[in-house]
């Protein structure tokens, strides 16, 4: 389980645009839109260590992004990968 937090400032004339391409991708959910500016609030659910940074580099990419910033990271290992590795803590 890979779970990040992001705020995403948009330009705000592009706002509405970037939160219906985002809402289309997977894993991405976006929560709360700032009605007075272009700031949305993204998390981004992925399997792996990688998707999330591919996921930040999407979105950073998208017209219209000023900037985005990453305020949470949660990273769990699959139990199948910490038995593997000899890491299983039961």
């Amino acid at each position: 389980m890979n779970i990040s937090s992001l705020v995403v400032d948009v330009r705000p004339e592009r706002r509405s645009e970037v939160r219906e391409t985002l809402q289309c991708w997977p894993g991405v959910d976006v929560h709360a839109a700032a009605d007075d500016d272009g700031r949305l609030v993204v998390t981004i659910d992925a399997d792996g260590a990688d998707a999330p940074t591919d996921t930040f580099d999407r979105i950073a990419a998208l017209a219209g992004v000023m900037s985005v910033a990453l305020v949470y990271h949660y990273l769990e290992p699959e139990p199948e990968q910490e038995s593997r590795h000899g890491t299983d803590a039961t």
